[in-house]
């Protein structure tokens, strides 16, 4: 009788199938935003501005997913909140197209308005020119809260 013969594998290395695997998308190690679309492993290559919360991500320092530790997205939008008032000035946005794309974004989202948070809404503001920006917010309502509030009441 044959010695017995061990059943082999036919999976790849764990570094050949991590090479193999599709592109994934690059995340700010900072506010946990979407930086880029189908990034290469050891993204980024070169150090970069995140445009959301403008940190510098270094190279290979990005994450292929938002998760993060507990309170990172609450510093993510102070970041936001005192960028949007640094901004100051007038926005260029009415309090009613605020409120509507607060309503928007949270029903997308499928939260209520006063349960969106401010970073969602960050993320969708930025690749839609449609919504008012954060600073139009800022501009209109004073505060995240206050702009939350008056989208609920107006709901």
């Amino acid at each position: 009788m044959p010695p017995a013969t061990r059943a082999t594998s036919t999976t790849r290395p764990k570094s050949k199938r991590r090479a193999s695997k599709s592109a994934e998308d690059g995340y700010c190690p900072h506010c946990h935003l979407l930086v880029e679309r189908r990034v290469e492993e050891d993204w980024p290559k070169a150090p970069l501005r995140c445009p959301h919360c403008r940190l510098l991500v270094g190279a290979g320092r990005g994450r292929p997913t938002p998760s993060a530790e507990p309170g990172a997205r609450g510093s993510a939008a102070g970041v936001f909140a005192h960028e949007a008032k640094r901004a100051g000035g007038d926005g260029e946005s009415t309090k009613e197209e605020v409120r509507r794309g607060i309503c928007q974004v949270a029903q997308a989202a499928g939260e209520r308005p006063e349960r969106l948070l401010m970073v969602d809404y960050q993320q969708r503001a930025a690749d839609d020119d449609g919504l008012p920006a954060l600073s139009d917010v800022f501009a209109a309502y004073g505060s995240w809260k206050r702009a939350r509030r008056a989208a609920a009441e107006s709901a």
